[in-house]
């Protein structure tokens, strides 16, 4: 009776292991588009057999696939699966409009490229806005704005004050000039308080969908005199 006890256990372990090793390495996405900024969830399953520095990374989608080693060059973002045969990351979508993809590698030393997914970085403009009860304010005087903002930006979406006089467009170049600035925290609308600058002059409130390589969405001008 011990003996068809103990080769009944061996047998169901040789089946978990097996099963374990012929998972096959997926990687999955709820939807393929994603503002700047917002959280992407990715589902995997991976073998049992991988390492524990198996991993997942955010990589450009013209970088060709395939090698371990290239695709560490250009990992914008990564996770290590850790001996997880199947589960869910959390990652946030990069600044920069474009294409991208989830790649899965067996190890994180000289190994390779086992799945894959791609997924697009799309500027959301739609819902965004601000007003102004007035656009002249004397120096140190308390600015009231009320904005309007798009449901996918993610928590470090941000207002800042700029020099009318900064190009638009790089939310990088914004951050270097801003004078005073909130997040957004994940808000879709509300009411913003700020102080006007001392110096006389043109600015701008400019809104923007992350503080990490993002992109500045509106803006509206006011003068301080």
């Amino acid at each position: 009776m011990h003996k068809v006890v103990l080769f009944t256990l061996v047998l169901c372990l040789i089946a978990v292991v097996n099963c374990g090793e012929m998972i096959k390495p997926t990687l999955t996405l709820e939807k393929t588009e994603f503002a700047p900024g917002e959280e992407i969830k990715v589902t995997f399953a991976a073998p049992s057999s991988y390492t524990e520095n198996a991993w997942v990374g955010i990589i450009p989608s013209e970088t060709p696939h395939g090698d371990e080693g290239v695709n560490d060059q250009y990992d914008i973002a990564y996770e290590y699966l850790q001996k997880q045969t199947a589960g869910v990351l959390t990652f946030t979508a990069p600044g920069q409009a474009g294409s991208y993809d989830f790649r899965m590698h067996d190890t994180d030393d000289d190994g390779k490229e086992v799945a894959a997914v791609s997924f697009q970085v799309k500027v959301v403009t739609e819902g965004a806005g601000f007003e102004l009860e007035k656009t002249t304010f004397k120096p140190g005087e308390e600015i009231r704005l009320t904005f309007t903002a798009p449901v996918t930006f993610g928590p470090r979406a941000w207002v800042g004050i700029i020099p009318s006089d900064v190009p638009h467009g790089s939310e990088d170049e914004n951050d270097r000039h801003d004078i005073a600035y909130q997040y957004l925290e994940k808000r879709t609308q509300g009411l913003l308080t700020f102080i006007a600058p001392e110096k006389p002059g043109k600015y701008d409130f400019r809104l923007h969908d992350t503080d990490d390589n993002g992109n500045e969405i509106t803006h509206i001008e006011f003068t301080v005199k």
